[in-house]
């Protein structure tokens, strides 16, 4: 009998976590769910918390070496043989009643795709909240290409980021259009994944209650943009406007989005010559890009602000 959804996880580096994940989409209530885990070349004993798991539902395969959340993701699509895709990063978990409650909707609504709010989990200092301000985010319905990409720009913090929105996929309609993950990009493939499928013409619906424990955690790979990744997300735009033709108000969110990405870029010069004491490289990012120690101050102060946060 073929499963309501397969669960990915692809999983590095978090032995304190993943059994826990695992655990949580087991448990999964009133829908029939498989568990596909894999694992990319995690060096320390992920692997073996996985292995020790002893359950029908689960499938599990290693890499040969690390590849990146992408490939391990589309290794997990390859295996799935569940009506509908969703995914669970192997360090957060998930409501039990979420993907029964996501799968019932998307149905009612024939819709390709489902999202819900997440809830943050901050491990620094327990902070529980949503992610998304629940009202607005409620008020969307649904959710298009442009307005996709409008909530995609803060590359620099503050702002909306539905790129960690976890979505829950038509199976069917990824394998139609023949969708995956971009394995050149190690940060923001959940983005483009998204805006692929919309820009087919997907229907998007969106669940106001938050379903998602995502967990903030010190170091996560999605908190570190470096410049390499800012290159491969740039380049994942470019092909993806060379594949696709945007509505006009999609255009100018595009626009935006790639202005903020050339920020971001800026910022990041910016900081690396600071560190390395490069007076003439500070001035030229400066000249050429006046509002970069903007974002610095702002950067600086949020830290201040979880700083003292911390002492109260």
């Amino acid at each position: 009998m073929m499963p309501d959804v397969s669960i990915i996880i692809a999983t590095y580096n978090v032995e304190n976590y993943i059994e826990r994940a695992i655990q949580s989409a087991l448990a999964q209530r009133d829908i029939e769910v498989e568990v596909i885990v894999v694992d990319d070349g995690s060096t320390d004993k992920t692997w073996d918390a996985v292995c020790a798991l002893n359950d029908p539902r689960v499938k599990s395969m290693r890499l040969d070496r690390n590849s990146g959340p992408s490939a391990a993701r589309n290794a997990g699509l390859d295996l799935a043989t569940g009506e509908w895709i969703a995914i669970l990063d192997g360090d957060d978990t998930m409501e039990p009643d979420r993907l029964a409650r996501l799968v019932r909707r998307a149905r009612a609504e024939k819709a390709d795709i489902v999202v819900d709010n997440l809830e943050v989990r901050r491990e620094a200092d327990g902070a529980v909240y949503p992610m998304f301000e629940p009202v607005r985010f409620a008020a969307m319905k649904r959710l298009d290409l442009a307005r996709f990409i409008q909530g995609n720009q803060c590359f620099l913090g503050g702002g909306e980021a539905l790129g960690y929105l976890n979505p829950v996929f038509s199976t069917t309609f990824l394998r139609d259009h023949a969708l995956h993950y971009d394995p050149n990009i190690r940060i923001g493939e959940d983005y483009m994944l998204m805006a692929e499928a919309l820009a087919s013409c997907a229907v998007c619906v969106v669940e106001a209650a938050a379903g998602y424990h995502y967990t903030a955690r010190a170091g996560s790979i999605s908190h570190r943009l470096s410049l390499d990744d800012i290159g491969r997300i740039a380049a994942g735009d470019q092909k993806f406007l060379a594949r696709h033709t945007l509505t006009s108000t999609a255009v100018k969110a595009q626009a935006k989005r790639t202005r903020r990405l050339n920020e971001a870029r800026a910022f990041t010069l910016f900081v690396d010559a600071l560190k390395r004491r490069d007076l003439r490289a500070v001035l030229a990012t400066w000249l050429a890009h006046p509002l970069v120690p903007r974002h610095l101050w702002r950067a600086v102060w949020v830290r201040l602000q979880r700083a003292l946060g911390g002492m109260r």
